[in-house]
């Protein structure tokens, strides 16, 4: 059954929009999941002579997928269906990727509300998938200052 993709990066900004997601899927009568995207970033092990601790993978993937279902728990299992971990080298292709392949009826995400360098160095995530998603996207802005 189709629903509601609501996507986390596991920080305290992306649950802004669980609560909105949460009251909209039981008014919609539609399921919700849980997507969170883990970044596969090349990493170098060696630089500059100095040796780095290279992470293992599957532990950091295991780590995720724990704290998802926590975040599922929090936003309630009558309506957070699923909680997925996926990984990907492009984190917006991938949620707009996943939301297709579900047959979303809705993606959901909140912004980080970055601006200036920040937002030019580190980019948007949800300017991206807006640009690209064949689903409509409800993004939930951080409040005003």
């Amino acid at each position: 059954m189709p629903g509601i993709v609501l996507t986390t990066d596991l920080s305290p900004e992306s649950k802004r929009a669980f609560a909105p997601v949460r009251l909209l899927a039981q008014r919609l009568g539609l399921p919700v999941t849980l997507l969170a995207v883990l970044e596969d970033l090349p990493f170098e092990p060696t630089g500059g002579g100095l040796m780095a601790v290279y992470p293992d993978r599957r532990q950091v993937k295991q780590d995720w997928e724990k704290a998802v279902a926590a975040l599922a728990d929090e936003l309630g299992r009558d309506v957070c269906t699923q909680a997925t971990v996926i990984d990907a080298a492009d984190v917006p292709r991938a949620i707009v990727d996943f939301a297709q392949a579900q047959n979303a009826d809705y993606l959901a995400m909140a912004t980080h509300g970055r601006s200036g360098l920040r937002r030019m160095l580190l980019g948007s995530v949800a300017e991206q998938v807006i640009r690209h998603s064949h689903v409509p996207v409800l993004v939930y802005p951080p409040p005003a200052a």
